[in-house]
């Protein structure tokens, strides 16, 4: 019941943020059955407007995290790699793509691990998965050539790892997108790997769920 009204809440506390009442219609839009649902990343509605307004078609894109963005991406004519971690998950966006798709989807499950620092870039850790090694996941990226990425997506696993793999990745004027980048530990051991980058962050709703995120926009110089 509690989890219901903060659904039923949830457009009014919209309404009275500035700037986020416009995004009530499309907020309520993605609860409706995946079928109908629009395809957008599930990144904050602010953030989504201005990919919009990105040309993508042939874009170079990597993401880490699987799932609504996965379809975007390939609606938008990008040529895409994704990596996720979970096989059921995987197996249900498989499922979803449409028939004549082609883009590289991996499936990499993390290795045994210890309980290590989340926010050491060096430890391949996860926050929501303690005892668990990204480090197989996280260097996918490698077989990449640095500085031919369009665009890079970081919203799955072992987070500060991904952005350190990532960032020599990224063309000049190419963008490294981190979702829920109000988690401060994130980039608190980063040091001067995103130097070369200037961040636009976007606060506000997000589609799916009845909360307030933030997404970072990392553009390389």
């Amino acid at each position: 019941m509690t989890r219901l009204r903060s659904y039923v809440g949830f457009p009014l506390h919209m309404l009275r943020r500035p700037g986020q009442a416009r995004h009530v219609p499309r907020w309520l839009a993605s609860l409706l059955p995946a079928p109908l649902r629009p395809t957008v990343p599930w990144l904050v509605f602010d953030a989504i407007d201005d990919l919009e307004r990105i040309e993508l078609r042939g874009a170079r894109v990597f993401e880490y995290g699987s799932g609504a963005s996965t379809l975007y991406w390939l609606r938008r004519g990008a040529t895409l790699t994704s990596v996720e971690h979970d096989p059921t998950w995987h197996a249900q966006v498989r499922r979803r793509l449409p028939p004549d798709t082609t883009l590289d989807y991996r499936l990499v499950p993390p290795e045994p691990g210890s309980h290590a620092d989340p926010a050491d870039p060096t430890a391949y850790a996860s926050a929501a998965l303690p005892g668990r090694c990204f480090k197989h996941y996280v260097h996918q990226i490698d077989a990449i050539p640095n500085g031919s990425c369009d665009l890079v997506l970081i919203d799955g696993r072992a987070r500060p790892a991904c952005l350190v793999r990532a960032v020599p990745k990224i063309r000049p004027g190419g963008l490294l997108i981190l979702d829920n980048s109000d988690r401060p530990y994130y980039t608190a051991q980063l040091g001067a790997a995103l130097a070369d980058f200037t961040p636009t962050i976007y606060c506000g709703a997000v589609p799916g769920v009845p909360v307030f995120a933030q997404t970072t926009f990392y553009m390389r110089s």
